[in-house]
């Protein structure tokens, strides 16, 4: 990252990614991913109820959770990091949510099951080890308590007969980036609601709004915690402007802007905000023949760019900030597309007199040209210079692309025999599918 400002200024700060500039082959099959907070590594929740940790730069695996493989028995549907990236959150088909740290993979450090598979987990506060969590046909979601003994507790309003609500099912969750203690549910049936957590037993309901007559797939709230954007089973994705008061007692919402493809009529599988302020959205898309991300301008709602290079349907979406990468598995294969900035070599850019030319040219030189300067005039010249004063010590609190660099970074220990242990049974299992 402290390279980038010897490169071209016009490359690096693209807001968006050019092409396709990596494949990750996983033989585990990837069902969902994320990036750490600072970027440097990789999560995969793989079908076989393995979580791999890839090093982003290399392209390597660098731990993987549980024992042989063992992190969950079956598929794993979400995984989160937490602020520190010291601890990761794994939820899969095996109904249970489980509390991972990194400092010590071999074992889960907190594990909870609940009634049914669980569909999506996420952190409401990592100092506290709480998460949130939905499950399938439940018409809750849950709060996940891991501090002493694993605890949950519903979160929502039940008819009390122990079926679904006239709001349906909870399919999907998440936490405010900003007022951490304000969290958002969608439902079966376009409802969204809005609740405020008030301390560790209660909840309050601050808004309920039916946005659509179809399913609420995703939710996702951007950085700044300004924008909300909602995908639906009815083939639009809604982006809404999100306003939230001090106490965290009131809600306001505005619709901004649909998306939809009004001519191939697709459905979206996952959608994410890109930068901190929320400028681009990116979604993937839905159907055998569709393999491309999109990506629209918020402020205009129109569409800038279209990702192509895939072989297959994406599913999940992650955006790297600090590397300005895209990442999506693919649902046939398993396999990781990357999407990055590719700057071409400009020497230009070491520095600002440098030229750059296509072949030797031959140069006069000026009769004065190397002429040597009199000390005297040369020393007072120094002189004339105002003297600035540089701090080697301090580190530099943003990269060239305004993003944090004092959040605190955790180093994976790289356990060797672990990543050997691995290989062998993604070899295996790959000889049992040809098989």
């Amino acid at each position: 990252m402290t390279n980038l400002l010897l490169q071209d200024p016009f490359a690096v700060l693209k807001e968006y990614p050019d092409k396709l500039a990596h494949i990750l082959e996983n033989p585990l099959r990837t069902e969902c991913l994320q990036f750490s907070p600072r970027g440097d590594y990789l999560a995969l929740g793989c079908a076989n109820g393995g979580v791999v940790i890839y090093d982003v730069d290399t392209h390597r695996p660098v731990q993987f959770l549980g024992s042989k493989l063992g992190a969950h028995i079956r598929s794993v549907q979400s995984v989160s990091w937490s602020l520190c990236g010291r601890y990761i959150l794994s939820a899969g088909q095996d109904w249970s949510v489980k509390l991972w740290d990194l400092g010590a993979p071999e074992q889960p450090l907190k594990q909870i099951a609940l009634q049914s598979s669980v569909w999506n987990c996420q952190w409401i506060d990592s100092d506290v080890f709480t998460c949130i969590a939905t499950a399938v046909e439940e018409d809750r979601a849950f709060i996940i308590d891991f501090r002493d003994i694993p605890k949950v507790r519903p979160l929502g309003v039940s008819d009390g007969s122990g079926s679904a609500t006239s709001q349906g099912y909870v399919l999907t969750s998440v936490v405010h980036s900003k007022s951490r203690e304000v969290v958002v549910t969608g439902t079966s049936k376009g409802w969204i609601n809005f609740y405020r957590l008030c301390g560790s037993e209660e909840f309050e309901l601050i808004k309920s709004l039916r946005i659509a007559n179809s399913n609420i797939k995703h939710l996702i709230v951007s950085q700044n915690g300004e924008k909300l954007a909602i995908n639906s089973s009815d083939r639009i994705i809604r982006q809404y402007s999100l306003n939230i008061s001090e106490d965290t007692s009131a809600v306001e919402v505005e619709l901004e802007h649909k998306y939809q493809d009004v001519i191939n009529k697709l459905q979206w599988n996952s959608i994410f905000f890109g930068s901190k302020s929320a400028d681009y959205l990116v979604a993937s898309t839905h159907g055998s023949s569709a393999h491309e991300l999109y990506l629209w301008e918020t402020h205009s709602g129109t569409l800038v760019r279209v990702f192509e290079g895939a072989e297959e349907e994406l599913m999940d979406i992650d955006w790297n900030f600090y590397n300005m990468s895209i990442v999506s598995n693919g649902l046939e294969s398993g396999d990781v597309y990357a999407w990055s900035i590719v700057p071409a070599p400009k020497w230009s850019a070491l520095a600002p007199d440098f030229e750059e030319v296509e072949e030797n040219i031959d140069y006069q030189e000026k009769e004065d040209e190397f002429d040597q300067v009199h000390e005297q005039e040369q020393q007072q010249e120094i002189d004339l210079v105002e003297e600035v004063d540089i701090d080697l010590r301090a580190r530099e609190r943003y990269d060239v692309r305004g993003n944090d660099l004092l959040i605190p970074r955790f180093t994976i220990p790289t356990d060797y025999e672990r990543i050997l242990i691995m290989k062998q049974a993604m070899a295996q299992d790959v000889a049992e599918e040809s098989a």
